[in-house]
């Protein structure tokens, strides 16, 4: 899954022809807070899977660890029980929280995101290639299609349909296709 995250990542570096030198589409990737905060919550994720006791203590205690410092400089929390498939990219840091029962593959958040839970109503789903705009807020037992995109500020409470656009504070949907064309 790392690997995937990380590849993900690296494909959106370098578009440009001076920024095919190594360092740039290999090394500016890792470098970047959110890249951190992936590979701890998918260490948080393996560290409580492993079935030998004391090395599943040492594990855990490890990730705590890592996961309060990371917190402290990137303000970012990825909840260790979120279900979280591959290429799961966070492009900047910012007061992010992610808690959610499912985020399938191919999703991108931007900063000051939230996914969460309100009062008890039940964690967020999401589906494939799902974009968050910066300061988006997905709140309660939402269900979000795949292929949706969420323009930055949008607050989403309710259901919201595979292949659109959302925009606004009450998330209304703009359009039913992710990519119009041009005419």
């Amino acid at each position: 899954m790392i690997r995937a995250d990380l590849k993900c990542k690296m494909r959106g570096y370098g578009t440009r022809p001076q920024d095919k030198t190594c360092f740039r589409k290999r090394i500016t990737p890792l470098l970047e807070l959110g890249t951190f905060a992936v590979i701890v919550h998918r260490f948080g994720r393996w560290a409580y899977s492993v079935k030998v006791p004391v090395f599943r203590q040492l594990m855990i205690f490890i990730y705590l660890v890592v996961n309060t410092v990371c917190l402290a400089i990137t303000g970012i929390h990825v909840h260790r029980e979120s279900d979280i498939g591959p290429d799961l990219v966070i492009r900047n840091c910012n007061a992010n929280f992610l808690l959610a029962t499912r985020i399938s593959h191919s999703c991108s958040v931007n900063q000051g995101v939230s996914v969460a839970s309100v009062r008890g109503r039940g964690w967020p789903t999401l589906g494939n290639n799902v974009c968050f705009g910066a300061d988006c807020k997905l709140l309660g037992g939402v269900t979000v299609g795949d292929n949706v995109v969420a323009s930055a500020n949008s607050l989403m409470v309710s259901d919201l349909p595979s292949n659109g656009t959302v925009m606004d504070v009450l998330a209304r949907i703009n359009s039913r296709q992710t990519v119009k064309p041009l005419s």
